[in-house]
């Protein structure tokens, strides 16, 4: 086990000869006019080159993480930040023997362990007693967030520029609906309670028929003073009943309309419940979400399929995300219009000549079918449209599916049914699901479910039920309330 950060001086060695070669063969092939296969920064320099020279003057320096932590934590613990353009440098058997020279039993590492992929690696897992590389680079790129609980890391870690302030936002995007009453309502308070930095609002979408009329509705609901609100328009339902094309949206006006001063936004679901604190001041160009239930590992899933079919050619990679995601609020002005036009471009096609192949909409081929999860497709095709490239993170855990609670992990996702120890259930969809829910909590409940039920009676207790809700105002669970009157 490794149990305090070290520098590894051995590391900068390896790595500055590795570098030296590389960025000699680089230049001959340049000046021979061959690019393919010669990494180019954005100005189109050597990232060799770039590298090598950050190695000579001092401004990389690499550390060996304690057992389960990530780079993140590592660096910072130095007051330094972790860089992940170093990951592809580190993921080399050289760089790994350099740094864990011995195996357990004091014999030396003979080689490294290529047949495993994932976030975490390169690194020395300690279980195993093996090396292990990432065989998967592109698919499942080494990041600064990425952690397992018996893996040790190599972790980059370089001054911190400060052209990011450490200033937070969280948004959240909702129609007016008893369904997201009471979800508004404790997602305020539960980012309170966690003691979460900076603001949060709610985007309520509200009034107005984009694109034709563009006004929101003039009063808002009855939470407006109750629960911070930025009022958007509503996509027009007569062109298109899907309500998921309210988010981008709702995001891409209120950036338009409010002077938004913070740097960090996080882009959150109302389902989603704040158990800590995110305080990654991300750069601009270098977002973090957390890994989504799906993937573009196979050039030919049908995820792929529709990535590729989108972006037109326009696009080099595709991000599996999931929320939170955590961006800068410039890269996000630039992401959001596109966003909400992808996904127009993708639900155009749920009907005539380019309708979508039966396999895009089949739960028997994909994990979603695309008619349901078009705004999230069209996310991730705008994010890789600008060459936007997410830090993949463990940034939420799932009642019922994580079972153990990670004080590291800020973000409960309660979009699954929740099953207690004695079988009872607990679902947001249900009627009254703010209110009613499995107390006390029942013996045997998984400790992630358990804090979510803890959550709610918390919520519940401390904000009680609105007037409308008690005097029975709502029409249905799923009815909208339009007239504030």
């Amino acid at each position: 086990r490794v149990d305090a950060s070290a520098m590894l001086p051995a590391v900068l060695g390896v790595l500055e000869s590795l570098l030296a070669e590389r960025e000699a063969f680089d230049r001959l092939e340049l000046a021979r006019g061959v690019k393919e296969g010669v990494e180019l920064n954005e100005d189109g320099s050597q990232l060799s080159s770039v590298l090598l020279h950050n190695i000579k003057a001092d401004r990389v320096s690499f550390f060996k993480g304690r057992t389960g932590d990530t780079c993140e934590a590592t660096c910072k613990e130095q007051g330094l930040k972790c860089h992940n353009r170093w990951f592809k440098q580190l993921n080399k058997c050289e760089v790994m023997l350099a740094a864990w020279p011995k195996d357990r039993s004091g014999s030396y590492f003979q080689h490294c362990t290529s047949t495993y992929y994932g976030h975490d690696l390169p690194a020395y897992q300690a279980e195993m007693d093996k090396l292990l590389l990432n065989n998967d680079m592109e698919g499942y790129p080494s990041t600064c967030g990425g952690r397992s609980d018996h893996g040790a890391r190599v972790c980059p870690c370089a001054y911190r520029y400060p052209n990011t302030k450490a200033t937070f936002h969280t948004v959240f995007s909702v129609e007016s609906k008893q369904y997201f009453e009471w979800q508004s309502r404790y997602n305020v308070y539960w980012h309170k309670q966690a003691g979460q930095p900076g603001k949060i609002t709610r985007l309520l979408s509200m009034g107005g028929a984009w694109p034709t009329d563009k006004q929101p509705h003039p009063v808002g609901d009855h939470l407006m003073d109750e629960v911070p609100t930025h009022l958007a328009p509503k996509y027009d339902p007569k062109i298109d009943a899907y309500t998921a094309y309210n988010k981008p949206l709702a995001i891409t006006h209120w950036l338009q309309n409010k002077k938004v001063e913070e740097d960090v936004i996080i882009i959150n679901d109302p389902d989603c419940a704040f158990v800590g604190k995110i305080e990654s001041a991300v750069e601009e160009g270098a977002p973090i979400a957390n890994q989504g239930y799906y993937s573009f590992k196979d050039p030919n899933s049908y995820e792929m399929q529709i990535a590729k079919h989108y972006c037109r050619g326009a696009c080099k990679h595709f991000d599996p995300i999931a929320v939170p995601v955590v961006i800068h609020r410039r890269d996000l002005e630039r992401l959001a219009p596109l966003w909400l036009k992808y996904t127009e471009d993708i639900r155009r096609d749920r009907e005539g000549p380019n309708k979508w192949p039966i396999e895009w909409n089949d739960n028997k081929y994909v994990v979603n079918r695309i008619e349901w999860v078009a705004e999230m497709f069209g996310y991730v095709i705008a994010a890789a449209h600008l060459d936007l490239r997410h830090e993949i993170a463990d940034l939420q855990m799932v009642p019922s599916v994580q079972r153990k609670l990670n004080p590291s992990v800020p973000i409960i996702h309660f979009h699954v049914r929740i099953e207690t120890g004695d079988k009872q259930h607990w679902n947001k969809g249900d009627d009254k699901a703010g209110q009613v829910f499995p107390w006390p909590i029942p013996a045997g409940t998984d400790e992630v479910s358990a804090k979510m039920l803890q959550l709610l009676h918390d919520a519940h207790e401390a904000l009680g039920d609105t007037e409308r809700f008690k005097k029975g105002l709502w029409e249905s669970y799923a009815g909208e309330w339009t007239n504030p009157q």
